[in-house]
C-alpha cells in the first residue's frame, strides 16, 4: 500500500533539498578568463596555480556537457578530492578549486574560454559550469584541472543557430539496468560521429537492490551488482548509485563524445513514483518527500543540467536546434496523480479515474506551457521528450479470458482481469492524453520520442482511436481516421521486457511467450495504430529531422552481457513533414 503524504511543494522541495537557489549557485559558481596565448597542448599536466596543498585529486567519473544552446553549453565533472571521498561517502574536505577551459580542438592550441569553479562536499564534489560566449553549431573540447591533475577531455556541440534548417540528428536511450548487462548500447553510440546530441528519457539509474524489483537479476554472474547492495532509500545511497553507474567505460565514453538532454522517469527515485508516493516505497522507507528529495538533488548533482546553477527544480524545458526542431523535454513524474488501481503490473483497469477530467499527468503550468506553446511554434518538428507511452493502447475484447487462462492456467484460483488499458502511462490519464491530442490536431508534424517501456514500439497517433480501428476494415466516409503525430518508443539499453520479467516472476513453462503472443495479436487487432513492436531486444534509437522528412532508425545490440557487442540497425520508418503517418524504409540513416 502506498502511504499518502502532504503535497509537495517547490518550497518544500528545495528546503528538503537542503539548499536554496542562492547556495546551488555559489556551489557552481563560474569565473571565466581569457583565453590565454601561452596555453601550450604540449606542455604537462600541471595545474598553472600550482600544485596547492593536500593530496592530488581524481576525476574517476569522467567529464559531460549538455543542455545545449546556440552560444553555451553545461560541463560537468566529478573530482575525487582525496581517496576516501566516494560518491555518498559523505567524507568532507575543505573546498577545492576546479579550473577549467574549452578550445577548438581536440589539442586544446589555444584555449577559447577558461575560468575557475570549487567542488564542494554539498554537492557531493560535483562541478557545473554554463560555459556562455561559444559560436552556434561547432563542436568544442573541453577538460578540468584541479591540484596538479587534469581530467579527460571531452568534445560537446553547440545547437544550431536560430536561422538554420539543417538536419538535426539525436541518439534515443532509456532504461539501462546495471545488473541485468554491460552498457554496450552506450558504447555503439559513442564511436558515431553524426549525432547533435543525446536525449535520455529517464531510468538513468535504477533505485532497486539485488534484483529487478521482485524479479532475481543475472548482474552476479557477471560481476554487475548494484552498490549498494540494497535499495536506494538516501542522499547518499542515490549519490554512491551515480557513482557505480559512471564508472562505465562505455557511459563515460558517450558522455565525453556528445552533451546529454536528460529527464528523469521513475528509477531515478522509486518504481511508479508520483508526486506523493511510490509504488515502491512505504513506511519503513521513511517519508517519502525526504526521498524525493534526495533523489532529485543526486539526479541534478550527476547530470550535465543547467538547473543546479538556477537553483530550478523545474525539469521540464523546451531546447531549439534552429528552425528544424523544437524539442520538449517533459516530467511526467513531478505532478502527476497516483496511477489508477491496476490488476498487474500496470495492465488491466477499470478504475473510474482513468477518465476524471481534474486528474493530470503534466500539472497545471506544464500543461499550460505544454499546450500552449505547441501551436505557437514555428519550427519544422515539434518534438516531445516524453517518458512514458503515450499513444491510445486498447485492450480488445478477448485479451482479458485470454491472459486469464495463461496466468491463471485455468483452475481459477485468481479472480477476472479487469478489461480497460494500461494505465502507469498516459493512458490511465485519459482526459488529459485526449486534450493533448487535440492540441496536436491542431498542429503539424509532431514526433513524440518516448522511453520507459524496455520494448521498441512505433505507433500513428490517432485522433479517434475507434474511427481508426474501423477504417483499417473498410473505409466508410463517415469515419474519421486522422492521426495527429508519430511515436517511437526506444529500446532500454539493458532492462527486460515484459515477457522477460513475467517469466522472472515465475510463471510456469511456456506462459511469459504465450503472453507475448497474446499481446501482439491483441496490438494487431485492437490497435492498428502500432505499425512496428519488439518485445525481446536491447538497444538505442536514432533519429534525424530533416526539412521534408523526419527517420527513426530502430537498433538492437546482440547481447548485452558483453561489452562488446555488436549492433546493428533492424527496423526504419519515416515520416514526411505533412502526413502524419509512418511509412517503414529499407536503409538506416548513413
Amino acid at each position: 500500500m502506498q502511504r499518502k503524504t502532504p503535497r509537495l511543494t517547490r518550497r518544500q522541495l528545495l528546503t528538503l533539498m537542503g539548499a536554496g537557489a542562492a547556495t546551488l549557485v555559489a556551489g557552481c559558481s563560474e569565473d571565466e578568463n581569457p583565453a590565454r596565448e601561452s596555453d601550450d597542448p604540449t606542455r604537462p599536466d600541471v595545474d598553472p596555480d600550482g600544485p596547492g596543498n593536500g593530496p592530488a585529486p581524481a576525476f574517476l567519473h569522467g567529464v559531460a556537457s549538455g543542455d545545449p544552446l546556440p552560444t553555451a553549453v553545461v560541463i560537468w565533472t566529478r573530482v575525487t578530492p582525496v581517496e576516501t571521498a566516494t560518491p555518498g561517502a559523505n567524507v568532507v574536505v575543505e573546498p577545492l578549486p576546479v579550473q577549467w577551459e574549452v578550445a577548438d580542438n581536440a589539442g586544446f592550441a589555444g584555449t577559447l574560454r577558461s575560468g575557475s569553479t570549487m567542488a564542494v562536499a554539498e554537492h557531493d564534489y560535483t562541478v557545473h559550469v554554463d560555459v556562455t560566449g561559444l559560436d552556434p553549431d561547432r563542436s568544442y573540447w573541453y577538460r578540468f584541472r584541479s591540484r596538479g591533475v587534469t581530467s579527460p577531455a571531452g568534445r560537446t556541440k553547440t545547437a544550431p543557430a536560430a536561422s538554420s534548417t539543417r538536419a538535426v540528428r539525436f541518439g534515443v536511450v532509456s532504461c539501462a539496468e546495471w545488473e541485468f548487462g554491460f552498457f554496450g548500447a552506450y558504447g555503439r553510440l559513442a564511436e558515431r560521429n553524426d549525432l547533435d546530441a543525446i536525449i535520455h528519457l529517464g531510468d538513468y539509474i535504477y533505485e532497486f537492490g539485488t534484483s529487478y524489483g521482485p524479479v532475481p537479476s543475472p548482474g552476479a554472474a557477471f560481476d554487475r551488482v548494484h552498490e549498494p547492495p540494497r535499495e536506494t532509500t538516501t542522499l547518499a545511497d542515490y549519490r554512491q548509485r551515480y557513482g557505480q553507474y559512471r564508472s562505465d567505460a562505455d557511459l563515460q565514453a558517450l558522455h565525453a563524445r556528445f552533451p546529454f538532454i536528460t529527464s528523469y522517469d521513475d528509477h531515478e527515485v522509486a518504481n511508479d513514483w508520483w508526486r506523493e508516493g511510490a509504488e515502491n516505497h512505504d513506511a519503513s522507507e521513511g517519508d517519502f518527500l525526504l526521498r524525493l528529495a534526495s533523489a532529485l538533488q543526486a539526479w541534478r548533482e550527476w547530470q550535465p543540467l543547467r538547473l543546479i546553477l538556477t537553483g530550478s527544480v523545474q525539469a521540464y524545458r523546451r531546447l531549439q536546434y534552429g528552425r528544424t526542431v523544437d524539442l520538449w523535454m517533459l516530467d511526467t513524474r513531478l505532478y502527476r496523480d497516483q496511477q489508477p488501481d491496476n490488476a498487474i503490473v500496470g495492465y488491466g483497469s477499470v478504475d473510474p479515474a482513468t477518465d476524471d477530467p481534474s486528474r493530470t499527468l503534466l500539472g497545471a503550468p506544464q500543461k499550460q506551457w505544454l499546450f500552449g506553446g505547441l501551436p505557437q511554434s514555428t519550427a519544422t518538428w515539434k518534438v516531445l521528450g516524453n517518458q512514458v507511452p503515450f499513444y491510445p493502447f486498447v485492450l480488445g475484447v478477448n485479451l482479458p479470458d485470454a491472459l486469464q487462462q495463461i496466468i491463471d492456467q485455468g483452475d481459477g484460483t485468481l479472480p477476472p482481469l479487469p478489461a480497460t488499458l494500461t494505465v502507469e502511462d498516459w493512458n490511465g490519464y485519459r482526459a488529459e492524453q485526449q486534450a493533448l491530442i487535440d492540441v496536436m490536431d491542431g498542429v503539424d508534424d509532431v514526433v513524440v520520442l518516448t522511453g520507459d517501456y524496455h520494448e521498441s514500439f512505433a505507433a500513428e497517433v490517432p485522433l479517434k482511436p475507434g474511427d481508426y480501428a474501423l477504417s483499417q476494415l473498410a473505409p466508410v466516409p463517415l469515419l474519421d481516421a486522422r492521426t495527429v503525430a508519430v511515436e517511437f518508443i526506444c529500446p532500454a539499453v539493458t532492462s527486460p521486457g515484459l515477457t522477460e520479467t513475467l517469466a522472472g516472476l515465475g510463471l510456469p513453462g511456456d506462459a511469459p511467450l504465450n503472453i507475448n503472443t497474446v499481446f501482439e495479436a491483441n496490438l494487431t487487432l485492437a490497435n492498428p495504430w502500432v505499425k512496428y513492436h519488439e518485445g525481446f531486444r536491447n538497444g538505442y534509437g536514432v533519429v534525424e529531422f530533416a526539412a521534408t522528412q523526419a527517420q527513426y532508425d530502430f537498433w538492437h545490440v546482440d547481447d548485452r552481457t558483453d561489452p562488446d557487442t555488436a549492433a546493428a540497425a533492424v527496423k526504419s520508418f519515416r515520416v514526411v513533414k505533412g502526413s502524419k503517418r509512418l511509412v517503414a524504409v529499407t536503409a538506416p540513416l548513413s
